[in-house]
């Protein structure tokens, strides 16, 4: 779900008094600060991003975050610079596993489906890459461990870290 359904799936489930924006105000705080200061890159991640930026590639970011939340990520991070759209679901009619948002992103970056890859670590979110006619990479993710089976057989190919891509032994 994107950040906005998954705040109204909230409201209307515990019957919360407050505005969505409200629910939505207060799950930014709660992060920002986490994400400023907890949130790493994946190994090898910025290697990756090096070696992109460094052969012309274009990249994207296509999150059910809310921008907020991404551009605390981007800024923590440092990494801003390698990504020329950032779209969050909060964009798109429909959030993960809805291709939307990654057509979105393709669309702005003036690439074709096909001719996009995709890195994920949830499931819904390679179902959304498939469904938007797209490679797809799982990425391993210490929170989703328990999904590992499903990320495998749902991605076209599955990854422990950004070096294996590096290295070419992406699996």
């Amino acid at each position: 779900m994107s950040f906005s359904e998954t705040a109204s799936y909230f409201k209307e489930r515990f019957k919360l008094e407050v505005s969505l924006d409200e629910i939505k105000d207060a799950w930014i705080q709660m992060s920002l600060e986490k994400y400023q200061k907890e949130v790493p890159l994946k190994p090898g991640a910025r290697a990756f991003l090096d070696y992109i930026k460094e052969h012309g590639m274009a990249a994207g970011i296509a999150t059910s975050n809310g921008k907020a939340m991404v551009d605390a990520v981007l800024d923590a991070l440092d990494i801003r610079r390698y990504f020329q759209v950032v779209a969050t679901a909060c964009e798109v009619a429909a959030g993960k596993p809805a291709p939307d948002i990654y057509l979105n992103v393709a669309g702005r970056l003036k690439v074709a489906p096909e001719d996009c890859v995709v890195f994920e670590d949830i499931p819904a979110g390679i179902q959304a890459g498939k469904r938007a006619g797209m490679t797809v990479f799982a990425v391993e993710d210490e929170f989703s461990l328990d999904m590992k089976e499903e990320k495998e057989q749902l991605a076209d190919y599955y990854i422990r870290d950004y070096f294996e891509l590096l290295n070419g032994a992406a699996g």
